[in-house]
């Protein structure tokens, strides 16, 4: 092989090598259909997801880049309702290149969601929420897993990923979510709800658990 020839191939190794750097790792999930919960709530878990994850500023909002993945209207536009894997949003979300690197891809569990809130008829709905349940598993895990870890995974400045991380930071936390914190990247849709600062509150209150 002469030094052309060895020159061309290191140069389509190098290409190849830069094209998928760029894109996270491919490979479709497989949906358990046992997995899915039941009632899934698009106003408490898949909006807050969307908006973490890709409808940050200069992605995905309205008026920034298209699609417009900031509300329901039109995330629904995306949307076959009852048939997830001919759904444009289900396939954004088990995709190569979105959400871009260096954000991470969307877990299983984020996949599950959003293919389950498919199947389920993509409705507009909310969820109640009772203070009374303030636990680190049943309330204050899903509020940060939702609403925060677009912008604080495991590489992020202020990590929120593990329960650890949520211990470490939490009267940061607090100081954010109620805007004691200014500036700061606010939540992407708005303020969390009364009920969901105070079972984050109380979680803080009762010791930090990991309950």
């Amino acid at each position: 092989m002469n030094i052309l020839s060895k020159f061309f191939t290191l140069f389509v190794i190098f290409t190849v090598f830069l094209l998928v750097a760029c894109k996270h790792e491919a490979a479709p999930p497989i949906i358990d259909e046992n997995t899915v919960p039941s009632g899934i709530c698009f106003e408490d878990e898949i909006l807050p997801l969307i908006q973490s994850n890709c409808a940050k500023s200069g992605c995905h909002t309205s008026g920034d880049e298209d699609p417009d993945l900031s509300n329901y209207n039109s995330i629904k536009m995306l949307v076959r309702a009852g048939d997830p894997l001919n759904s444009k949003l289900y396939k954004y979300a088990i995709g190569s290149e979105m959400p871009p690197p260096p954000n991470s891809a969307l877990n299983l569990e984020q996949v599950t969601l959003i293919y389950g809130w498919i199947k389920q008829g993509a409705l507009n709905n909310s969820c109640s929420c009772d203070t009374n349940i303030y636990t680190f598993s049943e309330a204050v895990n899903p509020i940060i897993k939702r609403n925060c870890l677009g912008c604080h995974g495991a590489n992020s400045n202020v990590p929120l990923a593990s329960y650890q991380n949520i211990f470490d930071n939490a009267d940061l936390i607090l100081a954010d979510i109620t805007y004691q914190n200014n500036p700061m990247p606010k939540p992407p849709a708005a303020k969390l709800s009364d009920c969901k600062i105070r079972q984050i509150e109380k979680w803080i209150q009762a010791g930090k658990l990991n309950n």
